[in-house]
């Protein structure tokens, strides 16, 4: 549960960046995917590229405590069948 919480965590760095990109371009199409990213560095430098990271992860945590202890003991039990 440790390591899947880790790995959320990991995960939402890569994550939660490109999400911010591709929401920003879904509300302006106009712009091309580097005049977002550079529009967002520009004006709110790496932290805005990072909104939202905590409300992601602290909901990506509690589904990857359930998910990857499931998925494990499904697969053990496969292995017994």
């Amino acid at each position: 549960m440790v390591a899947a919480s880790l790995g959320e965590v990991v995960a939402c760095l890569i994550r939660v960046p490109s999400e911010v990109v591709k929401q920003r371009a879904q509300v302006s199409p106009s712009s091309s995917t580097l005049q977002i990213l550079s529009h967002t560095l520009y004006h709110e430098g790496i932290q805005g590229l990072y909104r939202g990271y905590k409300s992601t992860v602290l909901r990506e945590i509690p589904f990857s405590l359930v998910q990857f202890p499931l998925w494990e003991s499904l697969k053990a039990l496969k292995k017994t069948v």
